[in-house]
């Protein structure tokens, strides 16, 4: 869905496999194409022959598809607080997202990951780019992923703090 950043991502795929071919982007998520703002099949297909893109469609196992990751990217324009990211983060995975509402809630920026500006395709070929050339920041971001995750998204922790709130 375009609100979720998919053509800013798409965009700096591009980019960024033109300096480093090796590099994978994988998309998670079927196609929904009733979306008249969403991606369609036709330029799906053109990604997928371009090798610009893996796309193994809707998946049940987004954590595992998260795990064989390196880096999460959510270039998302409209957000709560996005699980994705969460799920990422419990993994220790860096982040790249963008700074709005909800998604900024997830990352500190340049200590688990970066925060873009929304609609900013450059900014992410920038944000992509200093993980590709600075591989000591995946593993470094991704721990800090990992304790901000247990401190702040930790399920026990957010429902102890509701049920405080509720007694009030």
């Amino acid at each position: 869905m375009a609100e979720k950043g998919i053509f800013e991502y798409i965009k700096a795929a591009k980019i960024v496999k033109k300096d480093f071919p090796n590099v994978e982007f994988v998309v998670l998520g079927g196609l929904d194409e009733q979306n008249p703002g969403g991606l369609k099949k036709e330029e799906l297909e053109k990604l997928l022959k371009d090798n610009i893109v893996l796309y193994p469609g809707f998946v049940k196992n987004v954590d595992e598809w998260i795990k064989d990751s390196s880096i999460f990217v959510l270039p998302s324009y409209i957000e709560g607080v996005p699980r994705s990211t969460q799920e990422a983060m419990a993994v220790g995975r860096a982040v790249i997202t963008t700074d709005v509402p909800g998604c900024r809630e997830t990352v500190v920026d340049g200590l688990n990951g970066f925060l873009i500006p929304p609609f900013d395709s450059n900014a992410l070929v920038e944000a992509m780019k200093k993980f590709i050339e600075n591989p000591y920041l995946v593993e470094k971001m991704g721990e800090e992923s990992y304790k901000i995750a247990k401190d702040k998204f930790d399920a026990k922790k957010v429902n102890d703090k509701l049920l405080k709130i509720l007694e009030i």
